[in-house]
């Protein structure tokens, strides 16, 4: 039995290598995207979270084994070919997506369609963690500036400050202001998602009472970028504080996801309440 149970690491660990080595490329690339990017500079929080959710479900995953479904081969070997193929065409999104559904393909063949449902919180953090396209990033971007402007000007208006909008340009007496890509409200999307999954799966029981978080951080994320550009205008027209750049617009988007995170604890306490109740 000693002799077995050696062999059976010493393949894990030699597979392990060996998928390692094969897709370096998508992991090197992942991480410099990770490095590069600010809305996904939260990946290196989420990973090691994202690991220990794994973990966490180490017996129920042994439980599964032996299940060696057919169904996880041939999706491994759909994705390896893609992943080649991804490699070739240098496109980083099918890289990615390649690198994910293989990891799926192993899970499946290994433990079961029934790891899947085990692991769902996880492979979704995983998925998130996927740099959108650029191409996509500035679709989905552009309208949410839009929006953003369109209800900040209504806001202004009622607080009694004189704008002029023009697309996502929002004109005030002295000063002209642009709602840019960073108070879109993308990121905060991104980053508000990821951590109602977190929190829904260590704090809620319930998948519904998981899903109602999930959904409401996106408005969360869409408003609190509201109030950011409109307390900029509120505060420059009122007592000449510039919060678009340096210091202050840092501290200033701080305070808009510490708001955020408030929001969206509000929202869980709730779901709480109703969970005991």
């Amino acid at each position: 039995m000693g002799k077995i149970r050696v062999g059976k690491i010493v393949l894990i660990v030699l597979a392990g290598a060996l998928f390692s080595v094969a897709y370096f490329p998508a992991l090197q690339l992942l991480v410099e995207k990770w490095l590069n990017s600010e809305e996904y500079s939260h990946a290196f929080l989420t990973v090691p979270l994202l690991v220990y959710m794994i973990w966490s479900h180490k017996k129920d995953l042994q439980n599964n084994q032996p299940r060696y479904s057919l169904i996880g081969l041939l999706l491994v070997l759909v994705s390896t070919a893609c992943y080649l193929f991804a490699l070739l065409t240098q496109v980083p999104t099918f890289i990615f997506l390649s690198f994910y559904f293989t990891l799926v393909g192993v899970l499946i063949y290994l433990a079961g369609l029934q790891s899947v449902r085990l692991l769902f919180t996880p492979l979704v953090l995983l998925l998130i963690l996927i740099p959108v396209p650029e191409q996509l990033y500035t679709k989905l971007t552009f309208p949410l500036q839009l929006k953003v402007s369109q209800v900040s000007e209504i806001l202004l208006e009622m607080s009694g400050v004189p704008v002029l909008r023009e697309g996502n340009v929002m004109h005030s007496p002295g000063r002209s202001f642009e709602v840019v890509e960073a108070c879109s409200g993308m990121r905060s999307i991104i980053t508000l998602l990821t951590l109602s999954l977190i929190m829904g799966y260590f704090m809620l029981k319930g998948k519904v009472a998981k899903i109602i978080l999930l959904l409401t951080s996106i408005p969360i994320a869409i408003a609190v970028n509201i109030v950011r550009v409109s307390s900029m205008i509120l505060l420059y027209h009122y007592f000449q504080l510039d919060l678009t750049e340096g210091f202050f617009h840092t501290i200033t988007g701080l305070l808009v996801f510490v708001l955020a995170f408030v929001m969206l604890l509000l929202v869980h306490k709730v779901l709480e309440y109703r969970e005991n109740k």
